[in-house]
């Protein structure tokens, strides 16, 4: 074994210049006693070796490393989050980037397998499954679907969305936030070239949409952007902008000339995910193990049931004339292009009362809510949205709830179509959706999750899930007061939910074609030819997005298992805050915490 350097000891030492000769030799017994006692001195000394670390401290150290390192990987997405270590950088994606990802995930799935579940805690073990679920999925991503290849959208947060959250979270003063856009609006143009370089032949529905998504994101950066600069009075800050963005808008024209141009002639690729790989996101993603043909033969029962039940209420509504003249009647409440944002922001304390009055949940402390317009680089796919602070942003505390308004290239069949989806109903049922109590208490609630996993990991099937769920929910305990028009207005969205699990499903696994899709939507979902295309898009660059229903179906399933075993017992107020108390994870991992924590409480009430 080599020796190292400092360990020589030379046969002769000088010490002060002088040179000492060696030292008289000793007995061997002499030098046993004198080695016997150097040992002893020596491990009276050295430290004791530090003691095994638990199985729960190992995925908690694991846990944390994960999270410090995916949000620097992200730095986007840190600052979402509320984290603003990394709010200068954007981080451009090559090849070098995505392999070093994959390497360091695969390190990190390597070392979490070696951790014994079996000697986890139960919290612990909940952690654990999350995080192997979550990382399986970036795994997924990188090396298998490849979105940064495949999908120039994929792109839009690193070169929008990161901007945007800086200029309209109020986490720090103006100026400083400002000086953070401009270093990010800096590094679009390498964002942006990667881009070109990395994508290759994509499904021709995806560079369509991303070139009207890219079209947002110019409006970003020419009017959101100079008008976020003019509220920092330092000139140097605000020239610095000005440059970066006029940059950044370069850029973003010079990508869009590419999509146009080059890009969209070549996008040929497939669609289709293929069935293997769809079966896998949905276990990856959602911890969902149901064979796909099994969630598409009971998406078209379904399909067929709620036409039946639409039909039923139809005629209270309008007698012979079918489910057509029945939503036809519910369209004529619909709001002006110019009060749309005003016409949704009344609804809101309508919605509250109800939960009040029927004690249906714990309603929070204090709310920050507003009203707005969805910003333009998100308008090609949705209506409404909700956009929540990060769950650990501590200054920046307001949400967003974001409704698409008309565009002023529409026609007025267009135009009239898509106000027609914020009839005075549907828009109510909406709003529980994204706002009250679906998607913006579920974020009030996730301060309360104690994992700082399961805080931020969040599973579709549970977010989108259980907002669907709040809006059969509230029909059922009465909101609306009866009146069947609210109920049609439910089941319409609950249809078109169940067309995006066929849809979903069929594009990426059975060979459905985009056109057959927006059939789909027109002529079993009773959608208005504008809304069934945006619906038939979104399929296509969202093969998962059936996480609406399916999530609605588990919770549902989840709420009557609980109620068998609670019995008299049962409260419906006490599931729900159960439920989401346990935050956005996966839903397997949501039911086993739920049936523990009811299940314990049952026991601590018995006599």
């Amino acid at each position: 074994m080599p020796v190292h350097p400092r360990e020589r000891v030379p046969a002769r030492e000088r010490v002060g210049g002088a040179r000492h000769a060696p030292a008289p030799a000793i007995s061997k017994r002499a030098g046993f006693l004198l080695a016997l006692g150097l040992a002893a001195t020596i491990n009276c000394l050295a430290p004791s070796p530090a003691p095994a670390q638990s199985a729960d401290q190992r995925l908690g150290k694991l846990g944390d490393e994960f999270l410090t390192g995916w949000l620097e990987r992200r730095p986007q997405l840190a600052t979402r989050l509320g984290v603003h270590d990394h709010d200068d950088l954007l981080r451009p994606v090559t090849q070098a980037s995505l392999d070093d990802d994959a390497a360091w995930f695969r390190g990190l799935k390597a070392r979490l397998e070696a951790v014994p579940r079996a000697d986890l805690s139960f919290e612990r073990a909940l952690d654990y499954d999350v995080l192997a679920a979550r990382l399986d999925r970036e795994l997924l991503d990188l090396e298998t679907i490849r979105p940064f290849e495949r999908n120039p959208s994929a792109y839009l947060d690193l070169v929008a969305g990161s901007i945007q959250s800086l200029i309209q979270r109020d986490f720090a003063s103006t100026c400083q936030r400002l000086r953070s856009a401009t270093r990010r609006l800096a590094q679009v143009p390498e964002v942006l070239r990667a881009a070109r370089i990395n994508l290759k032949d994509p499904p021709r529905i995806y560079t369509e949409v991303a070139i009207s998504q890219f079209e947002g994101v110019l409006r970003l950066y020419r009017e959101d952007v100079p008008a976020a600069g003019a509220e920092c009075r330092d000139a140097r800050i605000q020239a610095d902008l000005a440059e970066a963005d006029s940059g950044a808008v370069r850029a973003t024209e010079e990508f869009l000339a590419f999509l146009r141009d080059d890009l969209l002639p070549r996008s040929t690729g497939s669609l289709a995910l293929g069935r293997e790989v769809y079966q896998r996101k949905l276990a990856c993603e959602e911890m969902e193990l149901t064979p796909v043909d099994s969630l598409l033969a009971r998406g078209w029962r379904a399909l067929e049931e709620t036409q039946r039940r639409m039909e039923a209420v139809a005629e209270r509504i309008a007698p012979g004339g079918g489910v057509p003249a029945a939503l036809e009647s519910l369209e004529t409440h619909r709001p002006s292009e110019d009060q749309l944002v005003p016409y949704v922001e009344g609804e809101l304390d309508k919605i509250r009362g109800f939960l009040r009055d029927h004690d249906l949940v714990t309603l929070p402390a204090s709310e920050d809510l507003v009203v707005r317009e969805t910003p333009g680089f998100r308008r090609s796919l949705s209506f409404a949205s909700m956009e929540s602070p990060g769950v650990w942003e501590r200054r920046a505390t307001r949400a967003y709830y974001n409704v698409t308004p008309v565009e002023a290239s529409w026609t007025d069949r267009q135009k009239r179509d898509h106000l027609a989806f914020f009839n005075r109903y549907a828009s109510e049922v909406v709003s529980i959706h994204e706002a009250l109590p679906g998607h913006y208490y579920q974020f009030l609630a996730l301060q309360r999750v104690h994992s700082r996993l399961r805080q931020v990991l969040s599973a579709g099937s549970n977010t989108e899930g259980w907002a669907h769920y709040c809006e059969q929910m509230m029909i059922e305990e009465g909101y609306g007061g009866g009146d069947p028009r609210y109920e049609l207005a439910q089941l319409s969205l609950a249809i078109g939910r169940i067309g995006r699990l066929i849809v979903g499903i069929s594009m990426h696994t059975q060979g459905m074609t985009y056109d057959e899709a927006e059939k789909l939507f027109e002529q079993r979902c009773y959608m208005a030819p504008i809304n069934a295309a945006r619906e038939a898009r979104r399929g296509a660059l969202d093969p998962t997005y059936l996480v609406y229903t399916l999530g609605k179906w588990r919770i549902l399933e989840l709420r009557d298992e609980v109620r068998r075993r609670l019995g008299p017992r049962f409260r419906l107020r006490e599931f729900h805050d159960v439920f989401l108390k346990q935050g956005g994870s996966p839903l397997p991992v949501v039911r086993a915490a739920v049936l523990r924590e009811l299940e314990s409480r049952r026991s601590v009430s018995r006599p």
